[in-house]
């Protein structure tokens, strides 16, 4: 009687092993705000805790050398969904709150491009986003998810008090850090999850989120008290970029967005930079954010979808918080920062049939992202007009030769270029500013530019042109910066492109048909 269950056991357990393999899997994909990739454990930080992140790091694949396309979550968040470039898409820069009553109320930032939730959606998956959404008007499910909840605003000025709208359903949520909150609504997914069909859930944290004024100095959540004393070499205190500083308060006094402007200066000056307690506010969101990902790596586990369930995590980019005597975003000085704080990010990817604690070293760019899930999900279907490329042969134990051996980002007036060994910007034209050039081996934090160095004058100019053949082939004219296209919803300094292409030119909002076969 023994034998005979125990063959049956043995039968089930094959089964069930056979299924995962041959069933297409599921996808976890869990985007954090604002964290560079030197943030996390895994990637050599001694002080911010990120064991479950650790975890999945020496479970699964780490990539060391992933790039966001922008300095901007709106921007980033696009490519994440549309496999394409901001001169593409024509997100270039944050979608301002403040002008979200004068979008229309259907307007929908990507729609008319073929994404990956609708892609998914097409060949078999329910789809499923929680959590921060910030491309465009939030009141309906976008992009072909079928499971909605969201923000009934943007970005994030309150960790504890905001309103969600879920499946059209809007409530107002008071008394939990959202983190926690979007945590639990996307633990309840799983949970209650009873199909046949693999899911695709997207759940989008909004944070760490290592901007004022919601990482400005004490914190409430759980993780604070270990850290308030900590001496936290991770958050620099250099002096704030004079620079920096003298371009704020010039753009402010010229009505530039005063208001945004001194409320900036005055955070950053102020009641950040040196600050201790901010420092300890940051470190524990961060924290905040790893504890979550804990609990839905549980919730798989219970329920045994682990075995079939594909995990990734990523960021949509990074921010300074004192590097070099910046702060915040990437545009808020001129020319903008491309700094690898701001763009390099992590990404981890935990497979059921792919290598256990590998590092790959090898460049990945955001847009290859969406191509790769595709492929993980067995699609060979490849988002169209993406310079990205699927590169799902890298989980394997086998080696693969590198997909890129340069990688793409931009930000508004600058454009960037990324290879093993450099880091080349090019501006839009020298009333912008000088393009910069640095030896990222032997100056990873980039302190000195190369650009006006005679002996790298043909390393420059074949940079120059990769970047220039890039842009000719991943551009959409219409949201070409460079050459008089607008963007959509929202721009920092609209002033420097009206002078330079004219007083009508301006941002463009419209409602375009959403993507169908």
């Amino acid at each position: 009687m023994k034998s005979t269950l125990f063959a049956a056991s043995l039968l089930v357990a094959y089964s069930s092993a056979s299924y995962a393999q041959t069933q297409q899997p599921n996808i976890l994909f869990i985007l954090s705000d604002n964290q560079h990739a030197g943030l996390l454990g895994a990637y050599g930080n001694q002080e911010i805790k990120t064991p479950n992140l650790d975890q999945l790091a020496t479970e699964g694949v780490k990539f060391t050398n992933t790039f966001a396309v922008n300095g901007m979550c709106s921007p980033t968040r696009a490519t994440l969904m549309t496999g394409l470039m901001p001169s593409q898409h024509g997100l270039h820069d944050w979608l301002n709150d403040e002008e979200m009553e004068g979008w229309p109320d259907d307007w929908s930032a990507v729609a008319e491009f073929r994404s990956l939730p609708y892609t998914l959606k097409q060949h078999g998956y329910n789809t499923a986003m929680i959590g921060k959404w910030h491309l465009g008007q939030p009141w309906k499910p976008s992009l072909g998810f079928d499971h909605w909840m969201t923000f009934t605003s943007g970005h994030t000025l309150d960790f504890w008090n905001n309103t969600v709208i879920e499946n059209g359903q809007i409530s107002d949520i008071s008394g939990i850090h959202m983190v926690d909150y979007f945590g639990q609504k996307a633990v309840q997914y799983l949970e209650s999850y009873d199909s046949d069909k693999p899911f695709f859930l997207k759940v989008s944290f909004d944070g760490p989120y290592m901007d004022p004024p919601t990482n400005m100095g004490p914190a409430k959540n759980r993780h604070y008290e270990y850290y308030k004393d900590k001496n936290l070499s991770t958050f620099p205190n250099e002096p704030i970029n004079k620079n920096y500083l003298n371009q704020l308060i010039s753009f402010a006094k010229n009505n530039e967005d005063e208001h945004f402007l001194n409320k900036i200066i005055k955070m950053v000056i102020t009641d950040m930079s040196g600050d201790q307690a901010t420092r300890a506010n940051m470190a524990s969101q961060n924290t905040l954010v790893d504890d979550n990902v804990g609990m839905l790596l549980d919730t798989l586990n219970k329920k045994g979808l682990d075995k079939n369930t594909i995990v990734i995590y990523t960021s949509d980019q990074g921010v300074y918080y004192g590097q070099q005597g910046l702060w915040t975003h990437t545009i808020l000085s001129q020319p903008s920062t491309l700094q690898e704080t701001a763009f390099n990010v992590p990404l981890i990817i935990r497979s059921p049939d792919a290598s256990q604690g590998k590092t790959v070293n090898q460049l990945i760019g955001q847009y290859d992202i969406p191509n790769t899930i595709l492929d993980l999900a067995g699609i060979k279907q490849a988002l169209p007009n993406s310079p990205g490329k699927s590169f799902a042969q890298l989980l394997e134990n086998s080696t693969s030769q590198p997909i890129h051996d340069a990688i793409f980002y931009e930000q508004t007036e600058t454009r960037g270029i990324r290879t093993q060994q450099y880091a080349y910007w090019k501006r839009m034209d020298s009333e912008f500013g000088p393009s910069e050039l640095y030896d990222m081996i032997n100056d990873p934090n980039q302190t000195n530019n190369l650009a006006d160095n005679p002996e790298y004058r043909d390393v420059i100019a074949k940079l120059d042109n990769r970047l220039t053949e890039f842009y000719q082939q991943y551009t959409d004219p219409q949201y070409d910066l460079w050459s008089g296209g607008t963007a959509k919803g929202s721009i920092s300094h609209p002033k420097l492109f009206q002078k330079r292409f004219g007083q009508d030119w301006t941002v463009k909002t419209d409602i375009v048909p959403a993507f169908k076969e």
